[in-house]
């Protein structure tokens, strides 16, 4: 189910989508200032609205963001790409064999949510965007992959795995929960 809504005149409409496997109502304000609101399996049009008014100063916040931001040209976008392509497998494969882990593949793809992600297979995705932040959040996420080919999931036991070998993992999850969401805002 997809319906666009004009909630007011004034402002830009609201997609509302329903998708089979959330879990919860979730807002995502896009580029043009449309909101998208994806609603759970049981979720109702009615209750969605509601969760979209208790949150309007979240979403009126959101759209004031994307307006001031500045817009980031194709040709720098392009160069960032390439940068991250050149610069982001050989410093994957060198942690790998630092701590003795074999990797099948390395990509680097843009990801519109994810820094990373490894298959079971040995590949491992990167987010281009890794090439924008510090050195430390970077290394963080290619460690927290690499863990991912001795433990293929998030128990405590792939924590401790990824604590060990990360000692400013606490700082780089703060960072990424907080500006690091902004990348994927600028950069799209």
């Amino acid at each position: 189910m997809q319906l666009t809504l004009p909630l007011s005149t004034d402002e830009p409409p609201t997609r509302l989508v329903r998708h089979r496997r959330a879990r919860r109502y979730i807002l995502r304000v896009l580029d043009d200032g449309t909101l998208k609101v994806t609603l759970p399996r049981w979720g109702s049009k009615r209750e969605a609205l509601l969760f979209v008014e208790a949150n309007r100063s979240w979403i009126d916040e959101q759209r004031s963001r994307r307006q001031q931001r500045p817009r980031m040209d194709a040709g720098e976008h392009a160069a960032l790409r390439q940068r991250a392509a050149t610069e982001l497998p050989p410093q994957l494969l060198a942690l790998a064999a630092e701590h003795g882990i074999a990797v099948e593949r390395v990509s680097v793809r843009n990801q519109r949510s994810r820094w990373g992600s490894c298959s079971s297979r040995g590949g491992i995705t990167l987010n281009w965007r890794l090439a924008l932040v510090p050195e430390f959040v970077r290394e963080y996420v290619m460690l927290h992959e690499l863990m991912h080919r001795r433990e293929m999931n998030h128990s405590p036991r792939f924590w401790r795995l990824v604590a060990a070998v990360c000692p400013r993992l606490i700082e780089a999850r703060r960072w990424l929960r907080g500006e690091g969401q902004q990348l994927f805002q600028e950069t799209r």
